[in-house]
């Protein structure tokens, strides 16, 4: 059974007036933006709780690679939780992030069909790129595969491509699939991964502009795999995966000013005993997917010339 989450938290007027939440301004700040960042639950909850020092930091890079933050709706409904509020960390968060003039969008996933629409003329043409979308994404079990397997009509649209001259299926299919979520599932991650494959395909859409930001190898799997088993032909810009040990490594080599110390604040926080990433290191032949070890010694590793390339 769902439990219950809210689509909007009580307390969202506490950042109503520091996120862009209206269709027309998101697909200006789209199509604006340098790097597009869709955050997951795990790794804002991990920025928020970091101190004044390495948000500053932290929104120093964002800027410099004319970054804005995009938080989908599922996401938000996870980060207000059973609470059906977002914790005081989170406002004061979005509000830094507002401050130091970095733009935080609260997108409905369904937006990605407005977003489409300023590109391709007919509906069945955006709504083919949902039924690829959702088919790459989703798996055997999860709360997309239930919702379809209740819905014979969403079915006959996302899946068999009947019906695909309508306007909203997106519309339908996304609140339906909201409506059922349930705690300790991925649907959060799995609906950003249909959100940016389906972006992706945008005509002029640059390489590496489209991000994902996750501490959750699982959900950077599933982004991953939902790529790779889409025709080479087929696939749209590259997507960049972050994660947070990435994007401190990415700091220090372009030379952003950020000291050791800050460094190992932001790797190490939200986390406890050794840092584990995907990579390789001076001595490796292929890609170790369990490098392991304390926040320290990884922040040297990053610091040291040849020392480690952090994948994920």
């Amino acid at each position: 059974m769902p439990t219950t989450y809210t689509e909007t938290p009580d307390n969202f007027n506490e950042i109503g007036t520091f996120v862009e939440k209206e269709i027309n301004g998101i697909k200006k700040i789209f199509y604006l933006a340098q790097r597009v960042i869709f955050y997951d639950a795990c790794s804002f909850q991990r920025h928020s709780h970091l101190p004044d020092k390495e948000i500053k930091v932290l929104m120093n890079y964002y800027k410099i690679h004319g970054t804005v933050v995009f938080i989908t709706k599922c996401i938000l409904m996870e980060l207000a939780s059973d609470r059906h509020s977002l914790a005081e960390e989170y406002i004061a968060f979005i509000k830094k992030m507002a401050e130091a003039e970095i733009k935080v969008v609260i997108f409905n996933e369904e937006y990605t069909y407005d977003i489409l629409s300023e590109c391709f003329s007919t509906n069945e043409r955006i709504n083919e790129y949902l039924s690829w979308a959702v088919r790459m994404v989703k798996s055997p079990v999860s709360t997309i595969t239930e919702t379809l397997k209740n819905d014979e009509k969403l079915t006959a649209e996302v899946l068999e491509w009947k019906n695909l001259r309508q306007s909203d299926i997106y519309r339908r299919f996304f609140f339906t699939v909201r409506e059922n979520k349930e705690h300790a599932d991925n649907l959060g991650e799995e609906l950003i991964a249909i959100c940016v494959h389906i972006l992706s395909h945008l005509p002029g859409i640059v390489d590496g502009k489209i991000c994902v930001l996750t501490d959750d190898k699982g959900a950077a799997s599933k982004i991953d795999s939902a790529v790779k088993r889409t025709n080479v032909q087929n696939r749209g810009a590259k997507i960049i995966l972050f994660s947070t040990p990435k994007v401190v490594q990415h700091m220090f080599q372009e030379q952003i000013e950020i000291s050791e110390n800050e460094m190992i604040n932001i790797i190490s926080q939200g986390t406890s005993g050794n840092i584990v990433v995907m990579g390789t290191t001076a001595y490796d032949f292929d890609i170790n997917v369990s490098i392991s070890m304390p926040s320290e010694a990884l922040v040297g590793k990053i610091m040291e010339p040849n020392g480690i390339n952090i994948i994920f």
